[in-house]
């Protein structure tokens, strides 16, 4: 059990933020017996050995997503689509809260993105993280269940502590697998392996998942040895204030742990709040845009305009449909993710395989969401971007986040294009088969029901009950219902409903991003290491270039494994990584 007094030495490296990478960063730091590391985080500890939370075991996602303690409070964001009039309406917004963070409570899936991806992240002046830098580490993070043979060892790795598995193709539910059916008819190939095959094509989604239980980052790198090792303590429910300076070098963090404000003291801090509180916790210390700094009295330790800039995510859109008996997800089968396929937009200023189409089988644990199917349309490599601001010093008000998706033509364009294949995906008759009424999901319905009670079981088997007839479900269903042959021959309305249902997905990154010397929006070094003030780094999604066109988790998993690597290697050299970076000499006071 950890005492307060046990906070009061030198640690060699204090890291803030228990999410994927703080997990990743804590386990990998504290093989070196020698070192002192803390870890913590604002909110709970609901993954320790022995004592995990059943909600967050629970192979189908959508248990954990759905539990309000397990997700950061009071979080909203405005999704700021095109130039529409609601473009300023903020809706509550999920982020993982506790250690695990987002790994916790995501959908499992665990695709790398594409090799191209980091090459562009070398052509942005990064150097040290093109495809042939970054492969080894996701060798390292995996061990995948299903490509385990030697001739599989140049792409797979079978050693790491996070397992990799996928639902078998002859398994996936009826409705998911008509689908991938048709797109198999339209020229799109089964791909064996997502994460080694990078053309177009459809495959089993692989996922960060047991056939039994979820393996989040906080399951897989802070198992019970790694947590009794006696270098590490990990401190839930620890809030960081700010982080402290003296002559441009970070010494401290000003933390609040059980009401009461105090100082926490380290020769390095590493930075893993994630691209929403990152940005947050910099301008909070000091260190962001001048101008947003002075306006909020907080004395200025470094202008980086970068800081909060260039907020990315994946833009999309949710068609819902309603379940004949014949199409359910067997019980056998208690997974979320089924498959998934990459295809291209072809638009000319645009990448391949630019697009993702997922389908779902399964709309929630209950009975009611047995009987939903879904198919989910994003844009993979979106060029829209958003910011991250602070608007108090208090650290329990939530910054803002504007996310202005859509407002670059061409991903307006390539989503409004990428439902239109949905849509030609659903009318035909394989899949219509399996399938009855589109519409749109009702999220004040989907939360209230998310909870696993008696209460809410009860409820959803009476709404299914009702549903399950036809004049019935037509009737209470007429305001969400889809005509997709009206939107297919009406370019207005078209768009119109591509500006009215787009959603962020939950894969923020890009406000701290990596960049070379002379960017004068770059935060921080390809090592981390933040640009005019040492003994600071920071490791999470934040410090991505550009977004990848794949999900974040593992991407983000496989950067503080490499990261690791970074401050092993500077303890090895014996030569200090502590100063400010090259010429950049820090700025304010």
């Amino acid at each position: 059990m950890t005492t307060e007094n046990d906070l009061d030495r030198l640690f060699d490296i204090l890291i803030v933020g228990g999410g994927a990478a703080g997990c990743v960063l804590a386990s990998r730091l504290s093989e070196r017996g020698d070192k002192q590391i803390l870890l913590l985080d604002a909110g709970p500890d609901p993954v320790a050995p022995g004592n995990e939370h059943p909600d967050i075991v629970d192979p189908f996602c959508l248990v954990a997503s759905g539990n309000s303690a397990f997700r950061w409070p009071g979080l909203k964001a405005n999704v700021g689509v095109g130039h529409r009039s609601e473009s300023s309406a903020s809706t509550p917004y999920i982020q993982g809260y506790g250690v695990g963070g987002a790994s916790n409570i995501n959908g499992m899936g665990a695709d790398r993105g594409l090799p191209g991806d980091y090459d562009e992240w070398s052509l942005k002046g990064v150097s040290g993280w093109n495809w042939k830098d970054v492969l080894p580490y996701f060798k390292k993070l995996e061990h995948d269940l299903d490509f385990q043979e030697p001739r599989f060892a140049a792409i797979h790795g079978r050693d790491g502590p996070m397992p990799i598995r996928r639902v078998p193709r002859d398994q996936w539910g009826s409705f998911a697998a008509a689908v991938a059916e048709v797109a198999n008819e339209k020229g799109f190939p089964f791909l064996i392996d997502y994460n080694a095959e990078f053309g177009d094509g459809v495959a089993s989604v692989p996922t960060n998942c047991l056939p039994n239980r979820r393996v989040s980052a906080a399951m897989a790198y802070l198992s019970r040895e790694v947590r009794q090792r006696p270098n590490l303590i990990i401190k839930p429910h620890t809030l960081v204030k700010r982080i402290l300076f003296s002559q441009q070098r970070a010494t401290a963090a000003l933390v609040r742990i059980n009401g009461y404000d105090r100082i926490i003291k380290a020769k390095e801090i590493i930075i893993c709040g994630g691209a929403i509180q990152t940005p947050a916790l910099l301008i909070r210390s000091g260190i962001g845009p001048k101008t947003q700094i002075t306006e909020l009295g907080v004395q200025l330790v470094r202008d980086s305009p970068g800081v909060g800039i260039d907020l990315q995510n994946h833009p999309c859109i949710t068609l819902n449909t309603y379940l004949p008996e014949h199409a359910f997800q067997l019980a056998d089968n208690p997974h979320f993710l089924q498959n998934w396929m990459r295809f291209s937009s072809h638009h000319e200023q645009c990448t391949p395989s630019d697009m993702h189409l997922m389908m779902f089988n399964k709309g929630a644990w209950h009975a009611l969401g047995q009987r939903v199917g879904s198919v989910t349309v994003t844009v993979l490599k979106p060029y829209s971007k958003g910011k991250v601001t602070v608007e108090s010093q208090d650290p329990g008000v939530s910054p803002r986040i504007d996310f202005n998706m859509l407002s670059d033509d061409r991903d307006e364009a390539r989503l409004t294009n990428g439902l239109r294949f949905a849509f030609q995906l659903l009318a035909h008759p394989k899949v219509a088969r399996m399938r009855h009424e589109i519409f749109m999901p009702d999220y004040r319905i989907v939360q209230s029901l998310s909870r696993p009670t008696r209460w809410n079981a009860f409820k959803a088997s009476i709404i299914s009950s009702i549903l399950d007839r036809t004049l019935a479900r037509r009737l209470l269903l007429t305001k969400l219902l889809v005509d997709m042959p009206a939107l297919l021959t009406n370019e207005r309305s078209m768009r119109a409903f591509v500006s009215k249902h787009t959603r962020p997905q939950f894969h923020p990154c890009g406000t701290c991003r990596m960049g070379a010397e002379h960017d004068t929006e770059a935060v921080v070094d390809g090592a981390g290491r933040l640009y005019g003030v040492s003994a600071l780094r920071i490791a999470d999604a934040s410090i991505f270039p550009s977004i990848p066109r794949g999900y974040t988790h593992l991407i983000t998993i496989m950067a503080a494994e490499k990261l690791s690597d970074e401050v092993k290697q500077t303890w090895q050299s014996k030569q200090s990584d502590l100063r400010i970076p090259s010429e950049r000499r820090a700025q304010g006071s």
